[in-house]
């Protein structure tokens, strides 16, 4: 592009785009009191969906906002950026761009897909930074079949084979169902400028290649083949739809979910279900369907297969499945917080998903069997440092009722608490030595006896008990 003709988006005016808005209806129009950001490269695509948003919104840009990716994979990667940012400015629509830089790129990862993934976490912060509703991106019925076919080439299952949604949690893809040509036809009708990506023409990109090398060549013997591609992938969105509503009916029979989000599904009642419909159980409890590969998918069945209690599997979006003797728990993997809480007499504080307090008590105790409501004799601990923690390898007390010390690891071993409450247990030290096993057990030391002159009640209650 040398200049910076830019024609006004108001005049476009003709059937092709007729259609198009006629789509949009359909797709947006009971949402045009959100904020949309448009994501813009400074493609033909990218910019035809600029200019139809603007007409479609009818000159308003107060719902539209421009972002901007500069991944610097091309020497002239710059222009792109002033070009979008010159729009921006006529059209008065703030505009945000990203610069990343490829030598950021992680070991073992593919630049297409590090490029996306990078391009995705910019586009959710600017949502969350402006308070946007949507994502929208550019993709038609071209890229959809580019898609079909590089999920076919990675061994994707019925998921990869639907291609992308057209809404999709808060990405819309409002060109999706029209192909490349039918967009051109309105881009030099209205000479709408655009910059051209030399990489485009680069094979050694795999979508590049399909594109180049696989599509191409293929048109010139089917002139529909990126409509049969695509109605092919609608095919396959409606069998997704379908088992999708025998896998969710089937989790609201079978499952309960925990108060912190985990949920537990009773072993004897999945394996009734085909190897693979169980994977599909744990991808919707995951929220992984449609990111898994053949190899992923291969190694969840095996993990149920083997059955070993105690296996831990942990899934490519940080959830981990625990086996757990009768039942399966799924939850989402939170790393241990290393911090502390610092408590005296009288005060209440939240910790790892509790209420806790600590106070003088004057009446006579009433001991009931709640292990998470506890009384201790006050001169042990008077003047001593106390303190909330998680437990930590090597902790040791003395349980209320034994002669000997035992390690915090083996009392919940033999308690048999799982992974997921032990990664989440806390402790209360006095001077750095337990006295509470939060939930199951007080120290000896502080046991109440014929000598006790004065109470402490230490208690604690869920958050969603309150």
């Amino acid at each position: 592009m040398e200049n910076y003709f830019i024609p006004d988006p108001l005049k476009i005016n003709d059937s092709f785009s007729d259609n198009i808005f006629c789509h949009f209806d359909s797709v947006i129009n009971n949402k045009k009191n959100h904020r949309f950001i448009l994501s813009v490269s400074g493609g033909s695509d990218s910019i035809l969906l600029l200019f139809l948003f603007i007409k479609y919104f009818k000159g308003n840009s107060d719902r539209l906002i421009i972002c901007h990716i500069n991944h610097h994979l091309r020497h002239d990667s710059d222009i792109d950026e002033t070009f979008v940012s010159i729009l921006g400015e006529k059209f008065n629509i703030k505009t945000y761009n990203k610069n990343l830089n490829p030598n950021d790129l992680p070991k073992g990862v593919s630049i297409e897909a590090w490029a996306r993934e990078s391009r995705y976490d910019y586009l959710n912060n600017i949502m969350t930074k402006t308070s946007a509703d949507w994502i929208v991106t550019a993709h038609h019925a071209n890229d959809q079949a580019e898609t079909i076919l590089m999920n076919i080439s990675e061994k994707t299952g019925l998921f990869g084979l639907g291609g992308m949604k057209e809404i999709n949690n808060k990405i819309i893809r409002p060109l999706l169902p029209f192909t490349k040509d039918y967009l051109m036809r309105i881009i030099e009708k209205y000479s709408i400028p655009y910059v051209i990506d030399s990489s485009n023409s680069n094979i050694n990109y795999k979508r590049n290649f399909i594109r180049n090398v696989i599509i191409k060549p293929w048109q010139k013997n089917n002139l529909n083949l990126i409509e049969a591609i695509t109605i092919a992938g609608n095919n396959f969105q409606e069998w997704q739809e379908s088992i999708l509503y025998f896998i969710k009916d089937f989790i609201v029979k079978n499952s309960l979910e925990n108060e912190d989000g985990s949920f537990i599904i009773e072993k004897k009642e999945l394996k009734k279900l085909p190897k693979l419909a169980r994977v599909f159980v744990f991808q919707v409890l995951t929220n992984s369907i449609g990111k898994l590969r053949k190899h992923e998918i291969e190694n969840i069945k095996f993990f149920f297969d083997k059955d070993i209690i105690g296996n831990k599997y942990l899934t490519k979006n940080k959830y981990i499945i625990l086996n757990d003797r009768k039942v399966f728990i799924v939850k989402k993997n939170k790393y241990r917080i290393k911090k502390y809480i610092e408590l005296m007499v009288g005060d209440k504080c939240k910790f790892y998903g509790y209420h806790y307090s600590i106070n003088n008590f004057s009446k006579v105790p009433f001991f009931s069997n709640n292990p998470d409501d506890e009384y201790i004799d006050q001169n042990k601990v008077l003047n001593k440092k106390l303190v909330l923690r998680l437990w930590k390898s090597g902790d040791r007390f003395k349980p209320l009722g034994m002669s000997g010390s035992q390690k915090i690891s083996d009392f919940l071993i033999n308690n048999k608490i799982n992974y997921f409450e032990k990664n989440s247990q806390v402790v209360l030290t006095a001077d750095d030595k337990i006295i509470w096993l939060c939930g199951y057990r007080i120290d000896d030391s502080v046991k109440i006896n014929s000598n006790t002159k004065s109470i402490i009640r230490i208690n604690r209650i869920l958050n969603s008990h309150l």
